[in-house]
């Protein structure tokens, strides 16, 4: 009886958006006199940071400051419509949508500027707040002097809106196999490698550090990246060792009462985590940027599976992997068969489980 290391690899291809009915998401932009921005948008921002990146988005199209943007979807009667935040959507989708929308709004305070200032607007650019000429830095008016003017002088509201849509579902030719269009909008792109420990005579697992590459096309926010990709793999660990995510096989009756009965990760338990950004722009996407979102917890049980094949050399082909799947698959691999016997399913476990040491409480025939 031995613990044994093992490393395993999985790869992940994840399309961005939905392939259905356009996937709509549209967006408005005003400039107040004072120059500040307001974004109006239906992405609903449930912890991905679509708020931070659509407002960074808009900040750098106008050439204002990233603190100049007010963001608000604050409820359906002032906001656009938005399909909705899933299918890692939000920042390619209605990025695009604000993306459209503040180009409209710089085009309007160029406009403006280049009346006051007597000069083609071709010949003039925003950044950092400004409209300067290009190559004469030195005449330039502020934008907010230029959303003053705007109100004040030619009684204008500086304002864009923006509307995107995906291609759409493809059409497939039944000979050729070629389609009509295609089917995303982005591909995504990722790898995960684990190192685990395997105890052969208790079927614990133990991962060790989970390696990941991601292409995002372009990090718009690097530490929001990251924090995703990061909190990915705590989901992935989830799935592969510690929860029953299917939902309603055979029946409803075999899930547990309460959550203290369903066991996720948490910081204790916790693999050392490495991870690298590949920038791979996407044509369509905003300044290049893909989906990320759900495909950050795809690959971990996959690359978990196979690094405990590496290490003991048997398949545990049902999530999660716990430790009396492990000994079963161990005990098939002795007695020469290829499946393990399946004798029930665990729902729910004692007080003391833990990634790394768990035992059944009880469980239903299968």
């Amino acid at each position: 009886m031995a613990v044994h290391r093992g490393k395993g690899l999985a790869t992940v291809e994840y399309p961005t958006g939905m392939n259905q009915n356009g996937d709509p998401s549209q967006a408005w932009i005003k400039v107040k006199p004072d120059g500040r921005v307001d974004v109006f948008s239906g992405t609903a921002d449930i912890g991905n940071g679509s708020k931070t990146v659509q407002s960074q988005i808009v900040a750098e199209t106008i050439g204002v400051p990233y603190d100049w943007v007010t963001y608000d979807n604050s409820n359906t009667d002032s906001s656009p419509m938005c399909t909705g935040t899933f299918a890692s959507r939000a920042t390619f989708v209605a990025g695009n949508a604000v993306l459209k929308a503040a180009r409209q709004v710089r085009e309007r305070i160029l406009a403006v500027a280049s009346r006051e200032l007597e000069i083609d607007p071709a010949d003039l650019e925003v950044a950092d707040g400004a409209v300067s000429v290009k190559g004469t830095p030195a005449k330039s008016m502020g934008v907010d002097e230029v959303a003053g003017a705007a109100t004040f002088v030619h009684g204008e509201l500086l304002t864009g809106d923006g509307a995107h849509l995906n291609p759409g579902a493809a059409i497939i030719d039944p000979t050729t196999g070629e389609v009509d269009k295609p089917p995303h909008a982005a591909i995504s792109y990722a790898a995960c490698t684990a190192e685990v420990e395997v105890d052969d005579e208790t079927g614990d697992v133990r991962v060790l550090s989970l390696t990941q590459a991601y292409d995002i096309g372009r990090a718009m926010n690097p530490t929001l990246v990251e924090g995703q990709i990061d909190g990915g793999a705590v989901m992935g660990l989830g799935f592969g060792l510690l929860e029953d995510c299917y939902p309603y096989y055979p029946t409803a009756e075999h899930r547990g009462d309460g959550m203290n009965t369903y066991h996720v990760p948490t910081m204790a338990e916790l693999p050392e985590i490495k991870n690298v950004l590949m920038e791979n722009p996407s044509s369509g996407g905003p300044y290049g940027a893909k989906g990320i979102g759900e495909m950050s917890n795809n690959a971990q049980p996959a690359a978990i599976a196979n690094a405990i094949h590496d290490a003991v050399g048997v398949w545990v082909t049902e999530f999660p992997i716990t430790p009396e799947r492990v000994l079963a698959a161990l005990d098939a691999k002795r007695e020469g068969r290829s499946e393990p016997r399946r004798e029930g399913r665990v729902v729910a476990f004692d007080e003391e489980l833990s990634i790394n040491s768990f035992t059944s409480a009880k469980t239903w025939g299968a």
